[in-house]
């Protein structure tokens, strides 16, 4: 292997980490970058066909688009509005400040005072509307995490085959 190799490994493995990382964090497309961590590798190994890497491309680009359509499916079945979601980032947004179990109770608690702020007379439907939301978020960050997992499988796949 040459140095560019070994480049390309190293990028390659970074922007894995990365799409694992950017599978808790909204503002990261983690799948999108794992993906494109496969796609670099492939460059030096030729593993995977071009028809391989355009259905995982396009897998990733629904796995993407239905990570927040769950969540707002989960908003809308309790009756939810723009607000619960916006809350529930936000609350996501600042859990992050307060580890390991801030984004969980600020996920939570932002859909709740966002849906408390549209349904002022009702907590009880606010508290719906947030466990929704908080469900939705986190089977949203499952299915991230599952595609991002797979290709760090296929990763390690790959550099058992090189060395």
């Amino acid at each position: 292997m040459e140095f560019f190799d070994y480049f390309i490994l190293i990028t390659s493995f970074l922007l894995l980490i990365i799409g694992v990382v950017g599978s808790f964090i909204p503002v990261i497309p983690g799948p999108i970058i794992s993906y494109l961590s496969l796609v670099l590798i492939n460059l030096i190994t030729k593993d995977f066909t071009f028809i391989t890497l355009l259905i995982w491309g396009l897998i990733v680009i629904i796995f993407s688009m239905l990570d927040n359509v769950i969540q707002l499916f989960g908003i809308k079945y309790y009756g939810g509005k723009k607000l619960a979601f916006v809350g529930s980032i936000v609350g996501f947004i600042f859990g992050l400040l307060i580890p390991p179990l801030g984004f969980i109770i600020g996920t939570f608690l932002g859909g709740f005072i966002g849906a408390l702020i549209e349904n002022s007379q009702n907590t009880k439907k606010a508290f719906r509307i947030a466990l929704g939301s908080f469900i939705g978020f986190f089977v949203g960050i499952f299915l991230k995490m599952l595609i991002s997992f797979y290709f760090v499988f296929q990763y390690i796949n790959i550099l058992k085959k090189l060395f």
